[in-house]
């Protein structure tokens, strides 16, 4: 049965705060047993006994986790807990933290692992640690870079490879996922202030967080994420690890809007959610025990 724990409770009043209350900044870990709810009352979010997104460990099913950065976290309840329904004796629970840097996502994972059984890993690697502005951190916006750890830009593809070979070996039952993005080669490099519009989740569409927009920088981005996709696949094919190329599953080539599934260049509308669940599941129905 599912453990029962006392909770906190956070009214959430605007959406950049969330991470400062749930985020632990010395364990680099979610805060365990947070409720969050909106100004009606209603349960925006949650995390469990152990620091992940979801509901409590139920001890009569199999765990699944779902690993990545923001677009695994996801807005409200995040999309992995969808897979639910489609697997009724596993839990899926979500491990994802926004802004976290894929160093931090594969020691989180390998973390939990040594803790308890985790039947598959499912990992998207995530867009960080690419930070070529300021981010914000509990002391305020500092200078921090993806070369921030004495690394040079050069040398980050490696790293990130070497990383992510290790993990494979070291953690069992590893499913590797590709970055989608709104972005195409059609439209990498074009202007695309023009369709930034504010609004609700249905019609909201930005750049990138609070990042000022350049063309430049947009393909940049591009540039990046088809270069950590191509390293996931390869290690994929290398390690003989399942593979589920979300890139290719939410390709905006051809489509009369790129905005179609996405707020910004890298997180999904929540209408998108079940679609996201739905690949998934047909990329690991195999893997799952009947």
């Amino acid at each position: 049965m599912a453990t029962q724990s006392l909770k906190t409770v956070h009214l959430v009043t605007r959406a950049e705060t969330l991470k400062a209350l749930y985020f632990d900044w010395q364990t680099q870990l979610a805060r365990p047993n947070l409720v969050f709810i909106d100004g009606a009352g209603t349960v925006v979010f949650e995390t469990n006994e152990i620091g992940l997104k979801g509901e409590p460990v139920d001890e009569r099913r199999k765990l699944v986790v779902v690993w990545g950065d923001s677009v695994v976290f996801g807005a409200w309840r995040g999309w992995a807990c969808l897979l639910d329904t489609y697997a009724p004796g596993y839990q899926f629970l979500n491990g994802g933290i926004e802004g976290d840097p894929y160093d931090n996502i594969l020691r989180r994972a390998r973390r939990l692992n040594r803790e308890r059984p985790v039947v598959l890993n499912v990992l998207m690697p995530g867009w960080h640690p690419f930070e070529p502005y300021p981010v914000a951190t509990p002391a305020g916006p500092a200078p921090k870079s993806w070369w921030r750890r004495g690394q040079s830009a050069a040398s980050e593809p490696g790293r990130f490879r070497a990383q992510l070979t290790s993990f494979i070996r070291d953690v069992p039952n590893a499913v590797l996922l590709t970055m989608p993005t709104s972005l195409n080669p059609a439209i990498a490099d074009r202007d695309l202030s023009g369709y930034f519009t504010a609004g609700d989740d249905d019609t909201m569409f930005h750049f990138c967080g609070t990042v000022p927009y350049t063309v430049a920088l947009q393909r940049q981005h591009f540039d990046f994420i088809n270069q950590r996709n191509e390293i996931v696949r390869d290690v994929a094919v290398a390690a003989q690890v399942p593979l589920i190329d979300l890139f290719a599953v939410f390709d905006t080539t051809g489509l009369a809007d790129c905005r179609q599934d996405f707020v910004d260049i890298m997180h999904f509308r929540v209408h998108a959610y079940p679609r996201i669940a739905a690949a998934i599941h047909r990329g690991i129905a195999g893997l799952l025990a009947m």
